[in-house]
Formats: C-alpha cells, structure tokens, sequence
C-alpha cells in the first residue's frame, strides 16, 4: 500500500535510508491495484524486475527508475528547490499542469480499476496467499520456495 501511496505524489524525495519493495508475489498476490499509480511512472523493465522479484532497492534506485522524483543525501536540500519552485508558481497553471499529468494515471484507473481489484480480491482469497500470508507472519519461506 505505501508504494501505491508513493505512486500518486507529484513530488518525492528519498534519502540515504529508504528501501522499497514490490513484495506481492512473495505472499502468493500481485500488485494489481497498485499498479494503476506506478506503472505509468516506472520505467517498463524495472517494474518487471521488482514486480516480478520482489527485490529490495534502495533511494537511490526508486530515483533512477522513475518511483521518486529524486534521491538526495539530505532529504529536506533536495526537496527545497522544488518547493522553492512550487512557491512561484501561479495557482491556475498549476492545477492546469496537475491535470496534465495525471491524466494517464486518471485513465488507468477508468480502463483497469475494475479489472484490477477483481484480480486483487481474487488472488487475496486463493490459497496461495493464505498460505504466503501465514509463512510471512510465522517468519518463515512459503513452499514454493526453491
């Protein structure tokens, strides 16, 4: 859920000790509903790799593929200029702007909401989840770890 929370800022910064993780597939789910926010802000190859993985990556990384607006060493220098600029903004263009960029989350949503969270309610109700669900609280690996 925080990443998919993450996916709909317009700006973020992480610093030196944040981690993220796509760990669906790790409990037997997908990232469906999350999806609709990220994938139109990912870069395609590394959606797949941490979609598909699960692999923990770093601020640095979330940077690089598109999660985060930037990574910076000092959350709160790298966030100033871009608040610095949010301040000179005019309110009208900005909401004109906000628009504009939302729009292909916004059509996701129409297109796929739908699909989206039958998936999700579906692949949550399947025994592979409850039973990646029950390994993860029990702190140890589901059973089609090879």
């Amino acid at each position: 859920g925080g990443l998919g929370l993450l996916g709909v800022c317009d700006l973020a910064v992480a610093g030196p000790g944040a981690s993220f993780a796509l760990t669906e597939v790790r409990i037997g789910v997908a990232p469906a509903v999350i999806s609709l926010p990220l994938l139109p802000r990912l870069d395609p190859s590394a959606a797949a790799r941490y979609c598909l993985t699960g692999e923990r990556f770093d601020g640095a990384e979330a940077a690089r593929i598109g999660l985060v607006t930037a990574y910076a060493p000092d959350v709160d220098a790298g966030l100033e200029p871009m608040l610095d600029g949010l301040r000179r903004a005019a309110p009208g263009a900005l909401t004109e702007t906000k628009k504009l960029l939302t729009a292909r989350v916004l059509d996701a949503f129409d297109d796929h909401s739908d699909a989206c969270t039958a998936l999700s309610a579906r692949l949550f109700g399947a025994t592979e989840a409850r039973e990646g669900t029950e390994a993860f609280l029990e702190r140890r690996e589901p059973p089609w770890v090879l």
